[in-house]
Parts: structure tokens; C-alpha cells; sequence
């Protein structure tokens, strides 16, 4: 392997017949330019990445060694409890009691270790996340230090895999692995072969990040009281993504590997089609074939909370359907909820911690956020745009399909044996089209941060600011999310704005509807 430039890969399809690589040399020209520098390009951009991402982290990281808690947040935060005050207490005095209260246990977890206090959904907001503080910092600085070695081990994986020739060994040993056992030749069954380079590659990949996902699951979030799952329920849920990985991820890459071997120039067009189509299948199965397959959906019981959602729904004119509860707790204390469904068929489920950490009336704010996503358009415009996104790479691939400058720099330089159609994907993806996506990725983070705010803005305009203001302290509370974040390392990395600036801007716009009612009177 020649680590002076032009880099090349010290296993290529040449050197393994032992001859010399072809991948270019000093003195090329034109095309053959491209060939000679097109790995240290790649190395050269994954490195800027690399250190600029981890820049960021490391600011992150000094916000999470604060110990003093913000004071924005808690002016913010003073301020609802103040509002809730006003709102709980009654002309005596007392303390409104609320109709949902439920006993809540004061720890959660199975040891000691996973012990967590939860957050008591009366008592004011602001003595809560100052006693959370600590441990909130204290989590983010184990998950930011941790990304810090997974990102250094996964870049240094990636340019090593390249230096040695990752992908035209493992192309060459599927290629003798199809021979052997199944008869199959590179260039009458390219689509099979490539299956099982597929394989390989999905095989390595998951050996290689099993450490860091048990070490995040079993002893990051345990540590910190989120983790609930058995080691025997996190082997049940790798080998089931494995094994639908092969049963929906192999035909969907053998049919699109076709689509482009029969298209000709025009194939974009018609892979382009093909997702659009899959997009839309994997979207209808996926909440009611897939997801069943890990948790368990049960029907919301009769009440009022279910009254009043589809109250709301109806308000709103989306056609909900079904109301479910997610058994989330199965795997983790943290909480969500999501809608989904197609045209007359929409179906809203709640994770059963959810419903644990709120009280009613702010999970029907929190689920008047999510709903203006879908009345505002964004659930659609971002399906749209991510529609767009795949047309415009496809063209792009489809201009540079046989650029065999590009193949040849990386190791497939054997001229006599075709470039398989797969490879090309992966290099083009993974090189040309990567500057490109990582600024798009940026753009789609800017753009999902102002459809929050419209959603905030959205719930407002419901008159369920108040209580969606409470309702995202508490899950931030119960989530030992970030109190203080580096505002660098949120706008490049967080798709939804800090707890602070929403509450802020809701504030903002109570301000603002309050004086125009002062003003109208």
C-alpha cells in the first residue's frame, strides 16, 4: 500500500493477479487526474468532516462540564410555573387537584444503578430540572465523550477499509463464493453476486458497531436509568432487522440493480419511479407489519383523553382512525408519540411512558403540535423533498454510471471484468455525491427547525401554548435532555430547536397576543 500520493489501495483487482495497480500515477492527465487523486480526495473530505464534527462535539462537550444552571432557561421556565400557579390555585389558596393524577413510582429500572427519580407532573417545573441538572449534564457528557471515540474508531474503520481495499476483496471473494457453491459468474449473474457482497458487507458492518451499540444500550443509558431491555431482547431485535433486511433489503437492491441494467440512459428515471412506489409501500407496512413485529400496540382505553383527541382530530378535520398505546417502556424510559397513515386512514399512537409523564391536557397540546405538521403540510412537503433529493442524486449517478476513472481509483481496475452496478452506487454515494449531501443534510436540519416553531406556533393558536410549554419541560425533564447546549453544535446536529428557544418563542407570541388584547379592550 503506497501511503505517498497517488494513494492506492493495496488490494486491487489487478494485484491480486499480481500485476500492477491501475489505478494511475504521477504525471496523469485529464481523466487519469481523477484516477490518481480520487482516494486522497476522499480521505482528505472525510477528514475535514471528521475534525470539524469533532470541533463541534468538543464544544458540546465544555456546555455539559457547566455546573451553573442557565439563567434564560430559568427565567423561561420561572415564567410558566408561574402561569401554572395562576391556573392551579384557587380562590382560597389551594391547590387545584387535576382529574388524570395517577400515582407515579419514585424510581424506575432494575438495580441501583438504573434508579432514576421521576418528575412529579404537579410541582413546579423550575425546582425540578435545577435538581436534574447535574444528572443531565452528567448524561450528555457520557453520550457526547462516547460519540467522540465512535466517530474516531467508524472514521478510522472507513479510511483503513479504503487504504486496504475493502470493497474489491470482499467483491472478488462473493464472486468466489458464488462460484463455488452456486455456479454463478460475474458477468451472467452480476445481480446474485452482488447479494451476497450485500451480505458480507451487512455482516461485517454489524460485528463491528456491536460493541458500541451494547456498550450505549447496557451501560450509557442504564447507568442513567433509561435502559430497559434484557440482552436476550436485544439479540431478538438484531436478528429480526437482519433478518427483514434480507427478506424487504434483498429484493428491493436485486429489482433497482435490474431497473438500471435495463433502462439505459434514461434508467434514473425509472429507479427514480421505482423508489417513489417503494417509498410509498415501506410507509403503509412498515407501522402495521413491522412494527408490531417489535412492540405492542393496544387500542387507547375509553375517557376523556380519548374524547378529547378525537375531539381535537375532528376540529381539525384529520381523519383519525385508531388511537393506539406503544409499549415503549419495554426497551426505554423515554417517551414519544408520532401519527401516520395515508389520505382517509390516519392513526395516532403514544408511547405508554408518555402518557406516564404528562398529564392529559398536555399531551392533547403536545398532539397539537404533531398535528399542525400534517395541516401545515410539512409531513408531505418533506416526503417531497426527499423525493426530489433522490431524482437529482440518481441524474447525477447516472452521469458519471461509466466513469470508470472513479472505479478504477478505488480498486476495480481490471478492465477485462465489468464494473458491477453495485459498486458503483456505494463509490458514487460514498464519494462524489457525499459534499453534496452533507450540505443538503445541513439545509433539511434548518428547514425541520422552523416547521417546529410553526407547529409551536401552530399549538398556540389551538390556546394550548401553556400546557405544551409544561409539556416539553417535563419530557425534557423526564429525558435529561440538554439544558445548555452549544448553539454551534445544536444548529448543525438538532433537527428541533433547544427546549429554551421554543419556550422562548411561545412566550414571545403570549406576549404578543396579550398586548393586542390590553389594545382591543
Amino acid at each position: 500500500m503506497d501511503l505517498s500520493l497517488p494513494l492506492t489501495p493495496r488490494y486491487t483487482q489487478l494485484t491480486a493477479k499480481g500485476l500492477p495497480a491501475g489505478g494511475g500515477g504521477t504525471g496523469a492527465t485529464g481523466d487519469d487526474l481523477f484516477t490518481t487523486y480520487a482516494v486522497a480526495a476522499t480521505i482528505l473530505f472525510t477528514l475535514v468532516v471528521y475534525l470539524f464534527e469533532t470541533y463541534l462535539s468538543l464544544r458540546q462537550r465544555s456546555t455539559y462540564r457547566k455546573t451553573q444552571f442557565p439563567r434564560e432557561l430559568e427565567t423561561t421556565v420561572g415564567c410558566i410555573d408561574a402561569e401554572r400557579a395562576k391556573e392551579l390555585n384557587g380562590d382560597d389558596g389551594k391547590t387545584a387537584t387535576k382529574s388524570d393524577d395517577k400515582p407515579t413510582n419514585t424510581t424506575s429500572g432494575e438495580d441501583g444503578a438504573d434508579q432514576k427519580a421521576k418528575v412529579d407532573r404537579n410541582a413546579p417545573l423550575l425546582p425540578q430540572l435545577q435538581s436534574k441538572f447535574q444528572a443531565a449534564q452528567a448524561y450528555g457528557l457520557d453520550k457526547v465523550n462516547f460519540s467522540l471515540f465512535s466517530s474516531a474508531y467508524g472514521t478510522t474503520e472507513g479510511i483503513a477499509f479504503l487504504l486496504l481495499g475493502f470493497m474489491p476483496y470482499f467483491w472478488d471473494a462473493s464472486c468466489k463464493f458464488g462460484s463455488t457453491y452456486f455456479g454463478y459468474t460475474e458477468t451472467e449473474n452480476e445481480i446474485k453476486i452482488s447479494l451476497i457482497f450485500m451480505a458480507y458487507t451487512t455482516l461485517i458492518g454489524t460485528i463491528t458497531s456491536l460493541p458500541f451499540e451494547l456498550y450505549s444500550t447496557f451501560q450509557i443509558e442504564r447507568k442513567h436509568g433509561f435502559n430497559k431491555q434484557t440482552i436476550g431482547l436485544f439479540i431478538s431485535d438484531k436478528l429480526k432487522g437482519l433478518v427483514l433486511s434480507a427478506i424487504i433489503g434483498g429484493p428491493f437492491m436485486a429489482l433497482m440493480l435490474k431497473i438500471i441494467k435495463l433502462g439505459g440512459e434514461k434508467f434514473y428515471l425509472y429507479v427514480w419511479a421505482f423508489i417513489f412506489v417503494f417509498s410509498l409501500f415501506m410507509m403503509t407496512i412498515y407501522p402495521v407489519v413491522i412494527m408490531p413485529l417489535f412492540n405492542k400496540y393496544e387500542p387507547l382505553p375509553e375517557g376523556t383523553l380519548k374524547d378529547q383527541i378525537y375531539a381535537l382530530a375532528g376540529q381539525l378535520k384529520f381523519p383519525l382512525t385508531k388511537l393506539f398505546v406503544m409499549d415503549g417502556s419495554k426497551r426505554s424510559s423515554h417517551s414519544n408519540a408520532f401519527m401516520f397513515g395515508f389520505f382517509k386512514n390516519k392513526r395516532i399512537v403514544l408511547f405508554d411512558t408518555l402518557m406516564e409523564q404528562v398529564h392529559d391536557d398536555e399531551i392533547l397540546a403536545i398532539l397539537g403540535h404533531e398535528l399542525g405538521h400534517w395541516k401545515m403540510g410539512h409531513t408531505v412537503t418533506n416526503f417531497v423533498i426527499s423525493q426530489l433529493y433522490m431524482g437529482a442524486a440518481l441524474y447525477v449517478f447516472s452521469l458519471c454510471y461509466n466513469s470508470n476513472e472513479l472505479y478504477r481509483a478505488f480498486g476495480f481496475d481490471d478492465d477485462s471484468r465489468p464494473v458491477p452496478t453495485i459498486i458503483a452506487l456505494i463509490l458514487f454515494f460514498s464519494t462524489v455525491w457525499e459534499p453534496i449531501d452533507k450540505t443538503l443534510s445541513f439545509v433539511m436540519t434548518v428547514h425541520s427547525r422552523k416547521c417546529e416553531f410553526e407547529a409551536d406556533e401552530f399549538s398556540f393558536n389551538l390556546g394550548m401554548s401553556q400546557k405544551l410549554q409544561s409539556g416539553l419541560c417535563k419530557i425534557h425533564l423526564e429525558n435529561l435532555g440538554a439544558m445548555c447546549p452549544d448553539p454551534w453544535y445544536s444548529a448543525y446536529h438538532y433537527s428541533h430547536p433547544p427546549l429554551v428557544e421554543r419556550l422562548s418563542a411561545m412566550m414571545r407570541l403570549d406576549t404578543k397576543k396579550q398586548s393586542a388584547q390590553k389594545k382591543s379592550k
